[in-house]
């Protein structure tokens, strides 16, 4: 189950940042600013927060497997649609599209595995549970960025939409299984299927929505909710801007910069598997405070990075870029499998679905504000500048993780 669940992640991330790694093809191409570029990614990141808990509360009613494999398809298809676009419009259409399909899957891929996880192991699950998305954001880069660079970021996405349709398709036998099983007869308490989902009484409709959103709002929920929009905001910041600050800082191509991103992403899906197993030994909330503040330092010294003296070889230069972006990587995603492994501690298999639809709307908040309030200020001050600042929310996330460990200990 972890292993599908992952593979499936692994697809839905790939989706999420097909546009970043062409993000300065679009300014040049269709004469858009840093600010609208930003803004392609906080509309996907709106339609997924407005979605969110919506998602959540279907995967509880109707069969959380079934609804996983509809986004999949449904991401494929906006990608497509932005691989023909003729303008600005165009892609924001197809971003809303994508928005909207991509919410399904959180709510339902990690209730899925909290379902049938352990507190002994739920770190470590949730740990190849990143990993399979961090491969799928690392593609990114390499297949889309690749074949911008050669063919153009019209073949690129187009490309990117067919390998997304076959991958769909591989996941509906994986994923159907007995979907259909028959209601039960009385009014009472919902009952599991087999596809992850419950069956309600229709003679109860109102009672069972208001039951499927019956979340208990604790003081560690709350927290987590707050930790998962900075940890989001974070993320999808570098992650938009990360090709784009390379490329302008060090004067190199596109390319160069995408090999600065993805040796982000590489780095982040190293340390979902070892900061995830660490989450089961050691105190998850410390673990946090360590891995945000580490990522301040590293992110804020960007600002002298680009700084170098001028004689040094590009070679050189671009080799260093590399390692301190997989550096920033480990440390920046080690919070992610931490924070989802204390939101599993506080999830019942009777409201998972719910309680992650919850949690994820904070991470689509996040994910929205990031690409727009970094990209707003990297077209006033430059990216080369703006890009430092995301230290800023680390710094506030550490406190969040310090809150957190009190509060768990």
């Amino acid at each position: 189950m972890v292993g599908s669940i992952s593979l499936a992640h692994g697809a839905n991330e790939f989706f999420s940042v097909a546009l970043p790694p062409i993000i300065p093809l679009l300014v040049s191409d269709l004469g858009i600013s840093y600010a609208q570029a930003g803004f392609l990614l906080t509309v996907f990141f709106v339609m997924y927060s407005i979605f969110q808990l919506p998602a959540g509360v279907l995967a509880d009613r109707l069969g959380k497997k079934r609804l996983l494999v509809a986004g999949l398809g449904g991401m494929a298809g906006a990608v497509a649609l932005a691989a023909t676009a003729g303008g600005y419009e165009t892609l924001l259409v197809a971003q809303a599209v994508a928005g909207i399909s991509g919410s399904t899957f959180h709510p339902t891929g990690m209730s899925l595995i909290s379902d049938v996880e352990t507190s002994s192991t739920e770190g470590k699950a949730m740990g190849v549970f990143g990993f399979g998305g961090m491969v799928g954001t690392m593609a990114s880069p390499v297949l889309i960025g690749g074949l911008a660079a050669l063919f153009g970021w019209r073949v690129a996405l187009g490309a990117a939409a067919a390998l997304g349709l076959v991958v769909t398709l591989a996941f509906v036998p994986l994923f159907d299984e007995s979907e259909t099983e028959s209601k039960p007869e009385s009014d009472d308490a919902t009952r599991p299927r087999s596809d992850g989902g419950r069956s309600f009484s229709p003679r109860a409709p109102l009672r069972s929505a208001v039951e499927a959103v019956d979340v208990p709002v604790t003081r560690g929920i709350a927290v987590l909710f707050c930790v998962t929009v900075l940890i989001s905001l974070q993320s999808r910041a570098i992650q938009t801007f990360t090709t784009t600050y390379i490329a302008a800082g060090t004067g190199g191509s596109t390319s160069v910069g995408n090999l600065g991103f993805f040796a982000l992403l590489a780095g982040g899906s190293l340390s979902s598997l070892w900061a995830g197993s660490l989450s089961d030994r050691f105190d998850r909330g410390s673990l946090g405070v360590v891995a945000a503040l580490s990522t301040t330092l590293l992110v804020g010294a960007t600002l002298f990075v680009t700084r170098l003296p001028g004689d040094v070889p590009a070679e050189l230069l671009f080799a260093f870029l590399a390692v301190w972006f997989f550096v920033i990587g480990a440390v920046m995603y080690a919070c992610v499998p931490v924070k989802n492994a204390l939101i599993s501690e506080q999830a019942e298999r009777e409201f998972s679905g719910s309680l992650f639809g919850v949690i994820q709307t904070a991470s689509a908040i996040g994910s929205a504000s990031g690409p727009a309030v970094f990209g707003v200020l990297a077209t006033e001050w430059g990216v080369v500048a703006a890009y430092p600042a995301i230290a800023v929310v680390s710094l506030s996330l550490a406190g969040l993780f310090f809150v957190l460990s009190r509060i768990t200990n």
